[in-house]
């Protein structure tokens, strides 16, 4: 059964489509995802307006340009959902105009970022900061046992088996403390990211997902 992250055929065909810069499927595109994006930026309290703007122009950069300028969509990497990709896309822009916005608004005559001898972060690349650092911070909450544990099982490759004899621990019981490992992770993560942006909505599996994907030179 197809599901978001797993399109059917003829979904591929029409991305592949968009991507050329097909009037129709991009059309057909932004009609279905049109609606949705508007509903996340409207739940972030975001003025309709600006979130006319924001799309406006997302939806213009999936239009090949001239120069052979490629459409946006070429570097959706099929990692997580095209909705999830797209409103990543979509909360980076506005976070990005919101900031700007606040420079202005405080009279700032010197960007600060575009200063020699700085390495800003990209404006785009705000929400995988935002990500990188919630899961950091849920690391950091870690019991020592349990970071070792994870440690030993995902950069050393060891079996738990192999983790329970080093320990003196059934498999059973490994099993059950990687897992409860494994959701303080997620749990911690989750409650970081929503403390940070309580509009923010993203499922666990686009959370990672998105941590994974290092081409942000689109954005």
């Amino acid at each position: 059964m197809p599901t978001p992250n797993h399109p059917t055929e003829s979904a591929l065909d029409q991305l592949q489509q968009a991507q050329q810069g097909d009037p129709e499927a991009l059309a057909d595109l932004r009609g279905q995802f049109q609606p949705a994006l508007e509903n996340i930026l409207l739940a972030r309290g975001t003025e309709r307006a600006e979130m006319e703007d924001v799309l406006a122009e997302i939806w213009s950069e999936c239009v090949p340009g001239p120069g052979a300028k490629p459409s946006l969509l070429v570097k959706f990497g099929g990692k997580f959902s095209l909705l999830s990709w797209l409103a990543r896309v979509a909360i980076n822009r506005l976070i990005d105009r919101q900031r700007r916005g606040r420079k202005q608004a405080d009279g700032a005559e010197t960007d600060f970022d575009d200063l020699p001898g700085l390495t800003p972060v990209p404006p785009d690349d705000v929400l995988q900061a935002i990500l990188r650092e919630s899961l950091g911070i849920a690391f950091a909450q870690c019991s020592g046992a349990n970071l070792t544990l994870l440690r030993l099982v995902f950069l050393h490759g060891l079996t738990q088996r192999e983790v329970g004899r080093m320990v003196g621990w059934n498999e059973s019981k490994t099993s059950r403390q990687l897992a409860q490992a494994m959701d303080g992770i997620k749990s911690h993560t989750l409650q970081e990211l929503k403390r940070r942006d309580a509009q923010l909505e993203l499922s666990w599996e686009d959370l990672l997902g998105l941590c994974a994907d290092d081409d942000l030179s689109f954005l």
